[in-house]
């Protein structure tokens, strides 16, 4: 390759860059004054905006008039006996009831009358998802998108979300209360879980007989190896053909870690239902006035700006679909 081609290929390589670096600094330049003229065209029509956001504000105040304020609470459990996909399916037939306006069906669900099953909104149980099969639940699956062909989510069945909404705050103990006699009344759950606890118990006694016999072989241990030094001549003299002793420590403790753990299950989990969170308490609208006013007042703004910015440039924009 001769000199010339060489000088002549950076001065291309040069003016690439120089193209590029002057295109990035045009297209920063028209960005720039792109966003500034939006602000400023914002500025100048701001009394519009203001119209719009007013009137976005009294269909938000109309919408607030017309709907019943709720209140949600919400609790996590632990199912016994079941799985947590089974359980949320089982409590979402409630949902259902509601998303009807069944409420005969609800209240006989609940054994509620019919004018505090008028009061529910809505009853709904939702999946934690295990990001990485860890066996603890990473988040709740609000939206109900759990994918099962996803390899890297599952279902926490260990647990589950429930969440509650009422129109009358006052209501809210009886609806509690139903909702558990929902789930406790149910002869399959019940069966489902005096299984589990003589399953627990029968472990658990398994375990103790196990245990025992580790005593008995560690004390048969003790005093055999305390009867060979006692005929030794020599008590520091040692076979080297003696096996090395059992170590029963580790599966003792492991053994009694187990023990421990069932008799923990058998004692606070007794119930179909065992509550982890409590529900919270409900003390603040959902919906309340400000939220209606400000979300409607915000979006009426926006419209009336993109209304008023295609007004201002429909000779370009005709001139663009010509």
């Amino acid at each position: 390759m001769t000199q010339e081609s060489k000088e002549i290929k950076e001065i291309d390589l040069l003016e690439l860059f120089s193209t590029i670096g002057q295109g990035i600094k045009n297209a920063f330049t028209s960005l720039l004054k792109g966003v500034i003229f939006l602000i400023v065209f914002g500025i100048k029509r701001a009394h519009w905006l203001a119209l719009f956001a007013i009137a976005g504000g009294l269909v938000g105040y109309l919408m607030f008039s017309s709907t019943q304020r709720f209140y949600s609470s919400d609790l996590i459990a632990q199912p016994n006996g079941i799985s947590a996909v089974d359980m949320v399916q089982y409590i979402n037939d409630l949902n259902r009831f509601t998303k009807k306006n069944n409420t005969i069906a609800l209240s006989n669900a609940l054994d509620l009358p019919d004018t505090i099953a008028k009061k529910i909104k809505s009853i709904e149980a939702f999946h934690y998802i295990d990001v990485n099969k860890d066996e603890i639940g990473d988040f709740v699956d609000f939206l109900h998108s759990y994918n099962a062909k996803d390899t890297n989510l599952a279902i926490d069945n260990q647990r589950f979300f429930l969440q509650v909404e009422v129109y009358d705050n006052k209501t809210f103990s009886s609806v509690k209360n139903g909702i558990f006699s929902y789930v406790e009344k149910n002869p399959y759950l019940i069966e489902l879980n005096e299984i589990r606890k003589s399953e627990l118990e029968e472990l658990i006694s398994s375990i103790g007989y196990e245990i025992s016999k580790l005593d008995s072989l560690q004390n048969v241990d003790y005093f055999k190896n305390n009867n060979r030094l006692g005929t030794s001549n020599d008590n520091n003299f040692m076979l080297l053909s003696e096996k090395e002793k059992p170590m029963y420590y580790k599966d003792k403790m492991y053994l009694t870690h187990q023990k421990q753990y069932y008799l923990k299950e058998l004692k606070m989990a007794t119930a179909p239902l065992t509550i982890i969170k409590d529900f919270t308490p409900l003390t603040m609208e959902e919906n309340p006035k400000g939220s209606y006013i400000i979300k409607f007042g915000f979006w009426f703004g926006v419209i009336g700006y993109l209304v008023l910015l295609l007004f201002n440039k429909r000779k370009n924009l005709n001139q663009f679909i010509k």
